[in-house]
């Protein structure tokens, strides 16, 4: 396992927070997989309103409204940024206002009541954003979709919630790995959406499958650490976590 990357446990206050603060992204990501409309493109939408999200919710800011601009940012074609704000404003979602894009009152509300759900530590502001995330959370969680999009054209945003889910069972619980039926209940994923998400996976060799240690009936589906992505996905988590709210630290086991 010495391919393997942990969170350090030295220090128990500081694993206690970055316990935290994982369950808090995955948590969140898991709640607006369920509560968006799923597609091949989920991922990409996913991605742009991330982007637009951590500039509201992690930063407090509005952001340009310059399709050319956002697109470049995430790495997509214009065309698909403006047919993708034109829908967010049809769902009142944004607000264009003097060249800025700021949050509509929906999806400040949807930020709160996932939040709240799911006990995110969340702080009130008294500004136009009402919101303010404990951590960067959705810029991590926007980074790390990017990295998946990016390193394969069949990436799903399940992906990403199974992905998180191992590195929180491998990195914070010192598990080796987790059978499907418990990646299905810590993500909330139906059965049959998560099957077709793992077999992509596997094809991808993205995951190892590895026998249960007592029960033959069942494997063990852990992250594949000889993957070419599996060093990038970590140091994109260890920046996310690695913040001054958590000072987590990490080591490479």
């Amino acid at each position: 396992m010495s391919a393997d990357f942990h969170f350090s446990r030295q220090f128990a206050g500081l694993s206690g927070a970055a316990a935290v603060n994982f369950k808090a992204l995955l948590d969140s990501v898991c709640w607006f997989m369920i509560n968006m409309q799923t597609s091949k493109t989920s991922i990409r939408a996913y991605r742009l309103k991330s982007f637009l999200n951590a500039a509201f919710f992690d930063d407090q800011s509005p952001v340009p409204f310059d399709s050319q601009f956002i697109a470049s940012e995430i790495g997509e074609a214009p065309e698909f940024v403006n047919r993708r704000l034109d829908r967010l404003f049809d769902a009142n979602r944004v607000d264009a206002e003097q060249g800025w894009l700021f949050p509509g009152e929906s999806l400040i509300e949807s930020h709160r009541c996932c939040f709240i759900d799911n006990k995110v530590d969340y702080l009130a502001t008294e500004n136009r954003f009402q919101i303010r995330t404990p951590y960067p959370l959705i810029r991590l969680s926007g980074n790390y979709a990017q990295l998946l999009r990016d390193r394969s054209l069949h990436a799903t945003l399940s992906q990403v919630c199974v992905e998180l889910a191992l590195w929180e069972t491998n990195c914070l619980r010192g598990q080796e790995g987790m059978t499907a039926t418990e990646i299905g209940r810590r993500i909330n994923l139906k059965k049959s959406t998560l099957s077709t998400c793992i077999q992509s996976m596997c094809k991808g060799e993205q995951l190892e499958i590895n026998a249960h240690p007592w029960d033959e009936r069942k494997a063990v589906l852990r992250l594949n650490s000889s993957h070419p992505a599996y060093r990038e996905k970590y140091q994109i988590l260890k920046a996310g976590l690695s913040v001054p709210q958590t000072e987590t630290l990490l080591r490479q086991a």
